[in-house]
C-alpha cells in the first residue's frame, strides 16, 4: 500500500516540478556565463523606493558587449546623461552626451602618459560598472542565492519572441530575489530584488536584447561622434591611490549649494570621503547604505561624496533620491588627482589628525564599511 501512495503523490506533482532543481539551474546559469566567448545585452534597470509614502521609480538603460581581443562596449543611459565607452582592441573611446564631448586614446599602450592612464581607467570603470550589473553578478548565483526554490515557469517577452523561463526564488544578502532564466539559453532575462530597508528599495533588471557568440557583430566596437560633438583631452597624473597610514591631502571644494569645504576646517573630526558618479552602478547601489551610516553615526562622522560630473546631473540625482549626504563638486578632478583616484567607487576613512585609516577601491558591503568607520571612531579619545 505504501509504494502505491508514494506513486500517487509523485503523479500529483505539477509538470514544472519534475524538471531540474533550482540549484541545478543556477549552476547551469553560472556555467553558461563563464563559457560565453562573446555577448551583447541591452537591459533596463528600475529602482523603486518609497519616499514620503510614495513610490518613486528611476529607470536606467544599459548596454554591454564583450568580444575576443579585449573588445568591449558599455553604455549607460539615464535621465539627462548618457555615458559610452568602446574598446576595439586598438583604441579606447569615451563619450558623454550631456557635454557633447568625446576622447580617444590608445588601448595597447601601458598608459604611461597622464591622458592615456586617466582615459583607460575611466573606460574600464564604466565597463566594469555595467558588466557587474548585467553579467558578473550571475557568475556567483550558486553561492549567493540561499535556499533557492523553483516556482511556476513564466513566459518572458524578449523582443518579438516569447522565451519560456524557469522561475527561481531565494534570498541573497538579506534581500528577496527572483530570477527568470531562459530554459533554452540559461541567460537571466529578469532579476528582481527587494530588500527589507525602511525605504522598501526594489530593483528589477529586464533584458531587452540578448545576442551570444557569433551573433555579436564587429560594428558594435566602432565609434562615430555625433555631429557637433567636440574631441577633448583628459588630463590627470598617473599616481597611485592614497594608502592607509598616509596623510590625506588638503582640499577646498564647494558643495551643490555653494558652501565651501576644506580639510583643514574638518581637522579633529572623523571623515568619510566617497568618490562616485551617477553613471557608476556600484556607486548608486551603495549610496543608500552610506545614507544609513551617516544617520547612524550622527555628528561623530562627517560624510562627503565627491563627484566630477555636471552639477545639474548630480543635483537631479540627489534630489530625486532625497539623499542628504553633502556632495563636493570636483569638476577639474583636482581632488581625484590628489587622492590618486582613477577607479570608482573609491572611499577613504580619515581620522581626526587627517591620516587615512582605511581605504577601499571598488564595491564593498554595508557591514564592512560600518566596521571600518566604527574602528576609526572608537580610536578617538572621548575627551578630545
Amino acid at each position: 500500500m505504501t509504494p502505491y501512495l508514494v506513486c500517487l503523490g509523485m503523479l500529483a506533482l505539477p509538470a514544472w516540478a519534475k524538471g531540474p532543481t533550482a540549484q541545478e539551474v543556477l549552476d547551469q546559469v553560472a556555467s553558461t556565463y563563464r563559457s560565453l566567448k562573446a555577448v551583447h545585452i541591452i537591459a533596463v534597470k528600475e529602482e523603486t523606493r518609497l519616499v514620503a509614502g510614495h513610490a518613486e521609480v528611476m529607470a536606467i538603460e544599459c548596454e554591454l558587449a564583450n568580444a575576443p581581443g579585449g573588445r568591449y562596449l558599455a553604455l549607460l543611459k539615464q535621465p539627462q546623461q548618457q555615458a559610452l565607452t568602446i574598446n576595439d582592441g586598438s583604441n579606447v573611446w569615451l563619450a558623454l552626451s550631456s557635454k557633447k564631448q568625446w576622447s580617444r586614446v590608445s588601448a595597447t599602450s601601458a598608459g604611461d602618459s597622464d591622458e592615456e592612464h586617466d582615459a583607460q581607467a575611466a573606460s574600464r570603470d564604466l565597463h566594469d560598472s555595467v558588466e557587474t550589473m548585467m553579467f558578473a553578478r550571475f557568475l556567483t548565483l550558486p553561492k549567493t542565492v540561499q535556499n533557492p526554490v523553483m516556482a511556476k515557469p513564466q513566459d518572458f517577452e524578449l523582443g518579438r519572441q516569447k522565451a519560456r523561463c524557469y522561475t527561481i526564488r531565494g534570498h541573497a544578502a538579506g534581500t528577496d530575489v527572483e530570477l527568470l532564466v531562459d530554459q533554452r539559453t540559461f541567460l537571466v532575462l529578469q532579476y528582481n530584488e527587494k530588500c527589507g530597508a525602511p525605504d522598501g528599495t526594489a530593483i528589477a533588471i529586464k533584458v531587452k536584447l540578448a545576442e551570444l557568440d557569433l551573433e555579436v557583430g564587429d560594428s558594435l566596437f566602432h565609434f562615430e561622434p555625433e555631429p557637433g560633438w567636440t574631441e577633448v583631452r583628459t588630463e590627470a597624473p598617473a599616481v597611485e591611490p592614497l594608502r592607509t597610514g598616509e596623510r590625506a591631502p588638503d582640499f577646498t571644494l564647494k558643495t551643490l549649494d555653494g558652501q565651501g569645504v576644506d580639510l583643514r576646517s574638518l581637522h579633529g573630526s572623523v571623515i568619510v570621503v566617497d568618490f562616485w558618479a551617477t553613471w557608476c552602478m556600484p556607486c548608486r547601489d551603495e549610496f543608500p547604505a552610506l545614507e544609513r551610516l551617516r544617520a547612524e553615526f550622527g555628528g561623530a562622522v562627517q560624510f562627503y561624496g565627491v563627484s566630477d560630473e555636471d552639477p545639474d546631473t548630480v543635483k537631479k540625482f540627489v534630489e530625486e533620491n532625497r539623499y542628504r549626504t553633502p556632495i563636493l563638486l570636483d569638476r577639474n578632478r583636482e581632488m581625484h588627482r590628489l587622492y590618486g583616484v582613477h577607479k570608482i567607487p573609491a572611499l577613504f576613512v580619515i581620522d581626526p589628525h587627517s591620516v587615512v585609516r582605511w581605504q577601499s577601491i571598488g564595491e564593498r558591503n554595508e557591514s564592512e564599511l560600518r566596521e571600518a568607520v566604527r574602528a576609526v571612531v572608537d580610536r578617538v579619545p572621548a575627551n578630545r
